[in-house]
């Protein structure tokens, strides 16, 4: 091939780049990186060895490396994304573009650039010349041939609708989760009134007792002091009582925090304590000590457990109140904590299973149909899951969830 051909299969080749630039959907950046080498260089001959580190201890620097960092060429894209409508504003230093709190993005794209990573991608914020910053995901290519010559290629899609869709859809499964718990307390009113009205009755009882102790013609004071902290201790039983009913119908955004999973059951069994008991069932808790802890929302870990304990309570109501068995087994996997709830009912024939976690499927006539399904969108939040084990005569749900070992918060 001659010199003539040579230059007109390199124009072809220029030109199927520029169309392939300009013609993607992505904003596309070609970086002039070439002074950020010699940065990097004499940062090596003063003795600094660790990039990260040093970047980290000097976001100063960092900021410099943006501002040595040129912009050579955009495509449209780019201009709609981040320009005004003028390309030649977008042609200077990318400084502008990286807000504050994304200097450690710009830093860690920079670190793969010279480890020899052949990519880099992350989601950040970035700026527009107009001021407004932009969610978007950030990608970075470091193809030998191209690095030689400090010239960077970076892609830029801005996922600002996506995350907002995705947080809209998170508020939208919060909003069910709260309506199912509502909807939970509503079935359990009668219990409700019940278990409030214990502390209540014994309080008065207690009052009234030791007004008559009080009035005898030589007063019983050390009974009347029996009587008030029994009083005290009704009290504290009513307001514990009216706050879990508080808690599980709060319709507060979700928080995540360590939570012990065992407390998490506790709670639960508290909750539908007089359920169990007006049911004549059988409580059997087998919960490991000592168990790991968990990353996740309080409240909405105790509605799953509450509701799988309420769905094995309705689906054993037709047996006879000597078999029925509810029983909620806790231990320890080598990642993950496992929670079994069973029951000794009829089970789950094998024509439902493959639609239990279906919305709207219930087997119930009074049913919603939405207990299961919220259930295991809520534990998929929290990156765990749920389904069917054979582990007892009836029906056994397996919860998985992740242990939480290093956030070093505690509930």
């Amino acid at each position: 091939m001659d010199q003539s051909e040579t230059e007109a299969a390199l124009r072809r080749s220029e030109h199927r780049y520029r169309n392939l630039f300009q013609a993607m959907a992505a904003s596309f950046w070609e970086l002039d990186f070439f002074p950020v080498g010699d940065m990097l260089r004499s940062l090596r001959k003063q003795g600094v060895a660790d990039y990260a580190a040093y970047f980290a201890d000097n976001p100063g620097f960092v900021r410099d490396m943006m501002r040595a960092t040129r912009v050579v060429d955009v495509n449209d894209q780019a201009v709609a994304l981040f320009g005004r409508g003028d390309k030649a504003e977008l042609l200077a230093d990318v400084e502008p573009f990286w807000p504050e709190a994304s200097t450690p993005v710009f830093a860690a794209s920079v670190i793969a650039a010279v480890t020899g990573q052949p990519n880099y991608a992350a989601e950040t914020r970035l700026r527009s010349i107009a001021g407004d910053e932009l969610e978007v995901l950030f990608t970075a290519c470091f193809p030998p041939e191209t690095m030689n010559k400090g010239t960077l290629l970076i892609g830029v899609i801005d996922v600002t609708e996506r995350n907002r869709a995705q947080a809209a859809l998170a508020r939208l499964q919060a909003d069910f989760a709260h309506a199912a718990r509502v909807s939970m307390l509503g079935e359990l009113t009668a219990s409700i009134s019940h278990e409030v009205n214990q502390p209540l009755a014994a309080i008065a009882t207690n009052a009234a007792a030791g007004q008559r102790w009080l009035a005898r013609e030589t007063p019983d004071v050390a009974e009347v002091q029996a009587l008030i902290a029994r009083i005290q201790a009704d009290a504290e039983r009513a307001a514990a009582i009216i706050s879990r009913i508080r808690g599980m119908a709060g319709g507060q955004a979700p928080e995540s925090s360590q939570v012990d999973l065992n407390g998490v059951i506790e709670d639960a069994v508290a909750f539908l304590r007089h359920e169990i008991e007006s049911q004549q069932t059988q409580l059997v808790l087998n919960l490991a000590p000592h168990l790991p802890p968990v990353l996740g929302d309080r409240t909405q870990l105790q509605q799953v457990v509450a509701n799988l304990m309420l769905n094995a309570l309705q689906a054993m109501a037709g047996q006879p109140p000597q078999s029925r068995t509810l029983s909620l087994t806790s231990r320890a996997g080598p990642d993950d904590v496992i929670l079994l709830v069973s029951d000794s009912g009829p089970g789950v024939p094998d024509s439902h299973q493959g639609r239990l976690f279906d919305s709207f499927f219930t087997t119930r006539a009074a049913g919603m149909g939405m207990g299961l399904a919220i259930c295991r969108s809520i534990l998929d939040a929290h990156g765990g899951d749920i389904g069917l084990a054979d582990e007892a005569l009836g029906a056994c749900f397996r919860i998985r969830l992740p242990q939480d070992l290093g956030t070093g918060r505690h509930t």
